[in-house]
């Protein structure tokens, strides 16, 4: 028979317990504002509806659902090279219903190029997860008489500089840009779109020399025959086009790549914070998410609470160093 302080320590650590969970419930999916009413927690994609970081978000939202019995929508808050979007999540409260897809554009790239920018990602959100990786491609018109980037060169000569599209100002298209124009040190002016698809549409009609995008933008008018990618900007090859080379194995010293996250704002409660990150590692676990995130031409990978802190704080010291190589600077 336990005695009276085994007893009264049992109940302690229950009640303990309890506290915790109950703390937990305002943010962990599969809570209940009351009986029958399900909680719904809103996703911002800082980006325009369309392209593989809005696919991403939409596929991430739809395997929450079925795993965390509640209901996960997608919300696109596009502009400002996605600072709107996180901004607005920001400003929300810290009780687990809005949330934000990070992409390194806006939590490692914007903090990097804009001095003036309205949030600082280490200070003002809670990372939950970062759950995949990739990187963009440059990519010409099948016109142009570009086959490698060093073909650029010439063209540039030629036409007395060049254009180059991208997702917006201050992005990691934006940058790779200002790399390659460094690199290669011929003129170009850049085009902010608000996204990838009008860029590439601007591409196909002959008004851009290039664009740095996403490869699952691209993709399809690469297997049409209307583009041509010259390489990608990653680390490694990208999944979608194996055969193309990086920015580093073609003579530019490059080697970024992209990433998604999710992330909450600040002063969220840390044990819903787990509990969600350990749902998504189990996501990126299973064989059905791994496929839809290498249709959409990312990487599978996992990354909880404090190792995507990590990488976040490096990635916006290694873009600082970029940025001011490239001598690029975006005052909002």
């Amino acid at each position: 028979m336990k005695n009276g302080n085994d007893l009264f320590a049992g109940r302690r650590a229950w009640c303990r317990q309890v506290s915790a969970l109950a703390a937990a419930a305002a943010f962990m999916p599969g809570a209940r504002a009351q009986p029958g009413a399900q909680k719904v927690v809103k996703i911002v994609v800082p980006t325009a509806p369309g392209g593989s970081v809005d696919s991403s978000a939409r596929l991430l939202a739809d395997a929450l659902n079925k795993v965390q019995g509640e209901r996960f929508i997608v919300e696109n808050r596009a502009g400002a090279g996605g600072a709107i979007g996180v901004q607005s999540v920001v400003k929300s409260p810290p009780d687990g219903q809005t949330l934000v897809l990070g992409i390194s554009a806006t939590i490692s790239v914007q903090p990097a190029v804009n001095p003036n920018l309205s949030y600082n990602p280490l200070k003002d959100l809670a990372p939950i997860a970062v759950f995949a990786q990739g990187g963009l491609v440059v990519a010409v018109a099948a016109s142009s008489p570009c086959r490698t980037l060093k073909d650029l060169v010439p063209l540039a000569r030629e036409k007395q500089g060049l254009t180059f599209g991208t997702g917006g100002q201050g992005t990691f298209g934006h940058l790779t840009g200002e790399v390659l124009r460094a690199d290669l040190g011929v003129p170009m002016r850049h085009i902010p779109y608000r996204g990838s698809a009008p860029a590439v549409t601007d591409l196909i009609g002959g008004q851009l020399d290039f664009c740095v995008v996403d490869a699952f933008s691209m993709a399809p008018h690469v297997q049409a025959g209307r583009a041509r990618v010259l390489a990608t900007a990653a680390p490694v090859r990208h999944p979608t086009f194996p055969q193309v080379p990086t920015l580093s194995e073609s003579g530019v010293p490059f080697q970024q790549g992209t990433w998604l996250g999710l992330f909450a704002p600040a002063d969220t409660h840390p044990e819903g914070v787990k509990g969600l990150s350990k749902a998504i590692e189990g996501l990126v676990a299973s064989a059905d998410f791994r496929k839809h995130l290498n249709a959409l031409g990312f990487i599978p990978m996992y990354l909880g609470p404090q190792d995507t802190q990590k990488l976040v704080t490096s990635d916006i010291e290694a873009w600082k160093r970029i940025a001011k190589a490239s001598n690029v600077k975006v005052d909002s």
